[in-house]
């Protein structure tokens, strides 16, 4: 018996997540790239299943690398990959001409690994700590996956589209939200000239 194409991608979205929550824990354990050592139902932060899925929905149309979200316990190449693009990011936001209304910090967490970085303005620069325990109490939250990031920042995805169809999710209070979005706008826009 063949199943639909819908009901194909809503198994593919089920196991997906599945997996995500059953083999993901807290950051306070570890990320994927460090190895679990816990198995924790529920997602790393709210909102991080439905990035999920719309990473999973994404991949399967074509427009984010589908082999990147599958992060293969611990891989120190990988993770130096990751570090790199980390930041990398950390230089092109802190680049944008909106980058000055940015909130003191934030957390940027990656869904499919559980990777957390915290980016700050310390002295008039953007600071990243990389993998940290999670957001501070309070703290903006963007979640995201590794494939998105790297498509914004070679400039073969906008970050109006990725916000548009949930493979950035951004928390926190109404000014935050305004602020870091502006922010990363202004970023996809300096990227996507600069890579023509």
């Amino acid at each position: 018996m063949r199943l639909s194409s819908t009901k194909t991608f809503v198994l593919r979205v089920v196991a997906f997540a599945v997996a995500l929550s059953l083999t993901a824990a807290p950051a306070a354990f570890a990320c994927a790239y460090c190895g679990m050592t816990e198995i924790q139902l529920g997602g790393m932060h709210p909102g991080s299943l439905t990035v999920a899925v719309a990473l999973r929905r994404a991949a399967d149309s074509g427009v984010i690398n589908a082999a990147a979200l599958r992060v293969s316990g611990t891989g120190r190449s990988l993770h130096i990959d990751s570090v790199g693009r980390l930041r990398a990011f950390r230089k092109a936001i802190a680049a944008s001409p909106a980058a000055e209304n940015l909130p003191a910090s934030f957390s940027l967490g990656y869904v499919e690994s559980w990777l957390w970085t915290r980016y700050s303005r310390v002295d008039g620069k953007i600071r990243a700590d990389i993998h940290t325990d999670g957001p501070a109490q309070g703290e903006a939250v963007v979640l995201t996956g590794e494939p998105v990031l790297t498509a914004v920042l070679a400039g073969k995805l906008s970050v109006e589209r990725a916000l548009a169809e949930g493979m950035i999710l951004i928390d926190g209070d109404e000014s935050e939200q305004v602020a870091i979005r502006s922010a990363l706008k202004a970023m996809s826009t300096a990227v996507s000239i600069s890579s023509r």
